[in-house]
Formats: structure tokens, sequence, C-alpha cells
């Protein structure tokens, strides 16, 4: 597993754990939601390198 991949998951795992806090910040929420997207994104980049790679 290549650090670039691990870094996105604990990024996701991150937004997962501020999206979900369970209080009733918006701001929280929202930055959670933004993580989870951003390393989503990232992951999503890297398999289409790979992909177009091989």
């Amino acid at each position: 597993m290549d650090k670039q991949y691990a870094f996105a998951v604990i990024l996701i795992i991150l937004g997962v754990g501020l999206s979900q806090s369970g209080s009733s910040n918006t701001f929280s929420t929202g930055l959670g939601i933004g993580i989870i997207a951003m390393g989503s994104f990232w992951v999503l980049i890297r398999l289409i390198k790979e992909i177009k790679r091989k």
C-alpha cells in the first residue's frame, strides 16, 4: 500500500468522525463532509493514474 493511499484513508476516517461527532455544530459536520470528499477525490485521482499507467 502506498503512503498516499494510507493518508487518504486516514483523512476519510477523520472526516467520518467529524461528521458523526453528534454535535449540532454545522461547521464540524460540513468540515467532516469536505474532508471525506477530498480524501475520496484523492483516491479516485490516484486510481485513474494507476489505470492509465498500465
